[in-house]
């Protein structure tokens, strides 16, 4: 398996998220297939063991998450499901590995929408997982000025690394990655350098490797999650941000 592997994968879901576009401008619609095109993809590079659906978590203790638009769960897990039918399902925190919102328009108000969700289901976990993503199909630009407004309008997420996704995906501005530095600082860090005009195919490969890169975690792997990874030419900002003022 080699980088080309994962950047034909990357072209075949970009291909498929704008050719619907070009026809349907219904927003529900789009986003619901957007929410598939990503499911169909994400199955063919997760292990057998981890199902792909959408749903609730919950737990007595905490109660329920928001609606998760993707969760990634551990079918192994011997009681992973409250309840389960067809795609939906309401699970057991503990069985679910990560979860993805799905936005097809990347704003202030559905960046913050989204951290909450996302948020929903580290609050009813009450531990480090499940990891989570965010994923949308268009964003207004990765200036410092906008990522300022939206990670400082952020209320009511907790400033904790496990609170934080681990990436921030939009299809034509690239990738923002958690990273946690030797010192102890962390925060949300732009990935530049993917400069081809149209869709930011090398940053979205880095995003479906590090969703799998969360399932091998589970399951008590520790390879390099970007071994196979286009990285030539990318590089981290040395902005980094943080939620709340």
């Amino acid at each position: 398996m080699s980088e080309a592997f994962y950047l034909s994968l990357a072209n075949e879901l970009s291909a498929k998220l704008r050719r619907v576009a070009a026809f349907v401008n219904h927003g529900p619609s789009i986003g619901g297939y957007h929410e598939e095109a990503l499911k169909t993809v994400l199955r063919s590079v997760l292990p057998e063991r981890f199902g792909v659906r959408t749903g609730f978590a919950f737990s007595a203790q905490h109660g329920p998450s928001y609606q998760g638009d993707i969760l990634i769960i551990d079918e192994n897990h011997p009681s992973a499901y409250h309840f389960r039918e067809g795609e939906f399902a309401v699970v057991l925190p503990e069985a679910v590995v990560c979860v993805i919102e799905v936005k097809t328009k990347l704003t202030k108000r559905t960046f913050s929408e989204a951290m909450a969700c996302l948020y929903s289901f580290r609050r009813v976990s009450g531990t480090a997982h499940p990891i989570t993503y965010l994923f949308a199909y268009e964003s207004q630009a990765f200036t410092p000025q906008t990522l300022s407004s939206w990670y400082t309008g952020i209320i009511g997420v907790p400033d904790e690394i496990r609170n934080y996704p681990w990436a921030v995906y939009a299809l034509n501005q690239g990738i923002i990655i958690l990273r946690r530095e030797a010192n102890g600082n962390y925060g949300h860090l732009p990935i530049e350098g993917d400069v081809i005009r149209g869709p930011k195919l090398k940053s979205l490969s880095m995003f479906l490797l590090s969703v799998r890169k969360a399932a091998l975690l589970y399951s008590g792997m520790a390879n390099n999650p970007y071994e196979y990874a286009a990285l030539e030419g990318l590089h981290a900002s040395n902005v980094g941000y943080r939620f709340g003022p």
